[in-house]
């Protein structure tokens, strides 16, 4: 592994290797020169001053670069950070939509194996088969969803493509069988992280993302933090689509959505009831 500079890390390389093994919260300061944050916001280096007290998300020389023919919201840094929080050197994580391949670049990276798959494969290491019924082949200590947000970004013409479902509602039903699945073949107190966007459909804001934490919920995992990160620079920041947005906001009443929504949720059964919650207030409002 590459030292990082922007850390100055005074490890030598073997130090820094067992450093990402096995999470040893001992080392506590260590880790914290390695940029492994509990922060709940993540700022671009775009977006604020380098003095700011928000988690900047650093450029690590090490990680591998976003590709071009994506739309970069899911950045190496956000397997980074929960990899080496929530699983051990040799264990496995399943990459649930396999996109470019970042998780499985980032899982060699520090000793993980990788199961990915894409219901449209880009590489040869990335398995075809539509996350609602892939079968990983073992159990997993974490998962990574980073699911399409509705129909925002067409990338198929694959009816079982996420971002071919009809609807919000029917979007929703497909993402619950993507947990169902999921759930088979994850650990107890294993981890998932899911990251989503909010989206604007018919004059109207709806917090996808926080819809998909709480199906999961529902199905008893523990909402264990939420994240906001920004959208840093996408191709919905280029000058010309920036001026497009300006006008439809200012048009339509909204604003500009700058960030990602991601939830790290384990798979223990809330001490708070939080599914008996939810029921109860539908229930007590009728709907």
């Amino acid at each position: 592994m590459k030292s990082n500079k922007l850390f100055e890390l005074k490890e030598d390389q073997n130090s820094v290797e067992d450093l990402l093994s096995e999470l040893d919260v001992s080392r506590w300061r260590e880790y914290q020169k390695l940029g492994i944050t509990t922060d709940a916001l993540w700022i671009s280096k775009n977006a604020e001053s380098s003095n700011s007290k928000k988690f900047i998300i650093p450029t690590r020389e090490e990680l591998p670069s976003n590709s071009s023919n994506f739309h970069g919201l899911w950045i190496p840094e956000i397997p980074y950070q929960f990899i080496t929080r929530f699983t051990s050197s040799g264990d496995t994580v399943w990459s649930v939509f396999g996109g470019s391949g970042t998780d499985y670049k980032v899982c060699q990276l520090l000793n993980r194996e990788c199961i990915i798959n894409d219901i449209n494969p880009i590489e040869d290491y990335i398995q075809f088969g539509d996350s609602r019924t892939f079968n990983p082949g073992k159990k997993v200590k974490l998962a990574l969803l980073h699911p399409p947000y509705h129909d925002i970004v067409k990338y198929s013409e694959d009816p079982a493509d996420g971002s071919n479902q009809e609807n919000i509602v029917e979007f929703l039903k497909w993402f619950r069988d993507v947990l169902i699945n999921v759930d088979q073949y994850l650990e107890e107190d294993g981890h998932i992280i899911i990251a989503c966007s909010n989206v604007y459909v018919n004059s109207e804001e709806l917090e996808l993302g926080l819809y998909l934490f709480q199906i999961a919920q529902l199905m008893g995992y523990t909402l264990k933090s939420h994240i906001i990160k920004d959208f840093g620079e996408t191709k919905g920041t280029e000058g010309k689509n920036y001026n497009i947005n300006y006008y439809r906001q200012l048009k339509g009443g909204y604003n500009n959505f700058y960030g990602d929504n991601i939830g790290i949720l384990r798979k223990r059964k809330s001490k708070n009831n939080v599914s008996s919650i939810f029921n109860e207030i539908i229930n007590t409002l009728n709907i």
